[in-house]
């Protein structure tokens, strides 16, 4: 009998070690897929920011252009294209990053507060640009506390 106990105690030990390193390597996966989560959330939030910065400066250098009396050309036109495909790119990384209601809202604020400064008339521009440059700060802000919460 005392055999049997032995043995018995024997198992149920191995079991619960087993079980525990089961476990503690569940949380290192867990752990190590957030961490892998965080830094894709992070990249697509900077590059979305990245992007909308580079669509505003084009939108802005089309209007400089236009107040100079410059014609616009096909070299101007394929960079602002590119910045808001860029723009567009960046928006749907977000997307298959994250689906977390508030960030991506303030993103496409964000977004459409930049597309709009290249139709808003002359006499709109400068509250355009503001309401564009408190987009990017919303969403900077917000992409931080979802980094960091």
């Amino acid at each position: 009998m005392t055999t049997l106990i032995a043995v018995l105690g024997t198992l149920a030990g191995t079991i619960v070690a087993g079980l525990m390193q089961h476990l503690t390597a569940t949380r290192a996966a867990r752990s190590a897929t957030a961490e892998q989560q965080r830094k894709a959330l992070a990249a697509a939030i900077t590059a979305l920011l990245a992007a909308v910065v580079r669509h505003r400066e084009q939108q802005y250098l089309k209007i400089v252009a236009r107040r100079d009396g410059r014609q616009d050309d096909v070299e101007a036109r394929r960079a602002r294209y590119a910045a808001r495909s860029a723009v567009t790119s960046a928006m749907d990384a977000l997307y298959m990053t994250t689906q977390a209601p508030d960030l991506l809202s303030v993103a496409q604020e964000a977004v459409d507060a930049a597309f709009a400064i290249g139709d808003v008339p002359a006499e709109e521009l400068d509250a355009a640009g503001l309401r564009a440059r408190k987009a990017h700060t919303a969403l900077r802000l917000a992409g931080a506390r979802h980094l960091y919460a």
